[in-house]
Formats: structure tokens, sequence, C-alpha cells
């Protein structure tokens, strides 16, 4: 019976070392200063969240289009991820133009479209007018899309990301923000980062 009662004790103290070991490796996957940093005086959320500062004209946001892609189907149905375009005053057609495809359920097509025409047909897109033949090819027309373009509800939507933009601090693309209180640095992790730091940080 001694023997019995060592060798479960024995069983139990292992079982309680591997837990706490794997506690202290999910906990060291993600360090401050090194992975992430955290915004000064931010909330954070109540629940798990994502954001993607982007811009179509950046090449390391379109390369990122290819991870987001096998990430999303995969993430963890808890985590909410949303895009927000930057505003540039010199190109601010490419945020109307990403909240005017939202706004008329056709971002499938035309996200990936004006991706596609900058960075493999190389062709730019200079202004409002331009956005019109990628709309058309998605099934909205001229009409339709100039109606969306100076909708109350988008103009809104685009003050909503300038606003978001300053209030984050994003100066280059693509920024990931976590519950809107920690700012990712390093990508070696991202699908950690995006996946599982988002729920786990809700505790810190």
């Amino acid at each position: 019976m001694k023997l019995k009662t060592l060798f479960g004790a024995a069983l139990a103290l292992l079982a309680l070392t591997q837990v706490a070991c794997a506690e202290a490796n999910t906990a060291s996957k993600a360090k401050e200063g090194q992975d992430y940093t955290v915004y000064s005086g931010a909330k954070g959320t109540d629940k798990p969240e994502v954001m993607e500062f982007f811009a179509y004209t950046c090449g390391h946001c379109y390369n990122m289009e290819g991870f987001l892609a096998k990430w999303k189907p995969t993430k963890p149905e808890e985590v909410t991820f949303k895009q927000v375009p930057l505003f540039f005053p010199s190109a601010g057609h490419y945020t109307y133009a990403f909240y005017v495809a939202e706004l008329l359920n056709v971002s499938d097509k035309v996200h990936p479209a004006i991706y596609h025409q900058l960075h493999v047909k190389k062709q730019n897109i200079p202004n409002k007018q331009a956005l019109i033949p990628i709309f058309e090819a998605a099934g909205i027309t001229a009409e339709e899309f100039e109606k969306a373009y100076n909708s109350f509800a988008v103009q809104n939507k685009v003050q909503y990301a300038k606003k978001l933009s300053r209030e984050f601090k994003i100066t280059g693309t693509p920024t990931f923000v976590v519950n809107q209180k920690y700012k990712v640095t390093d990508y070696k992790n991202l699908d950690y980062m995006l996946s599982q730091f988002p729920i786990e940080s809700l505790t810190k």
C-alpha cells in the first residue's frame, strides 16, 4: 500500500511539473519589449481582437495577404479580426475603396483586385475614377460606386480609421495591434501572436 501511495504521489508530482513547464513555455512565447510593446494608458478590449493597419500601396502588406489567407480560416473562433486601411491625404481614395467594397459586400473581389493591379500588374490607381473599373468587374455599377463612396456610412468609417491610426500612433505598415493594447513588434511567431496571445493577454 505504501508503495502504491508513493507511486501515486510521484505521478501526481510529475503531472504538476509538466503543467508548470507547459505554462512556463506558453508564457515565454511572447515577451514584452521583444515580441510586443504595450500602449501606455490603453484600457484594452474585453474580447480577443486583432487589427491590421495596412496600405494598398505597401509591398509588405501585399505579401502579408498570403499569410492572412491561411491564418484567417484557422484562427480561434473567439478572435475577431479587422483590417484598417491607413489614410494618406494624397491617396485617400484607397481608404474609401476599402469601405465602399465593405458596404457593397464585394470586399472578397475588390480587396485582392486592388492589390493585384498595384503589385502584380504594376499599374497605378491614381484617383477615385480609376477605381471604378475594379468595382465594375466586381459587379458594381459606376452609379452604385459613387453613391456608396459619398455615403455617410463610408465617410464615417474613413474618419474612424483616421482616429484609430492616430490613437495607435501608426507610422508604418503592416502593423498589428492586439486587443487595442499591444503592438506586435516581432513577426517570427506571428501565428501565435495573432491566435493565442490575444486570448492569453486578456488576463494581463
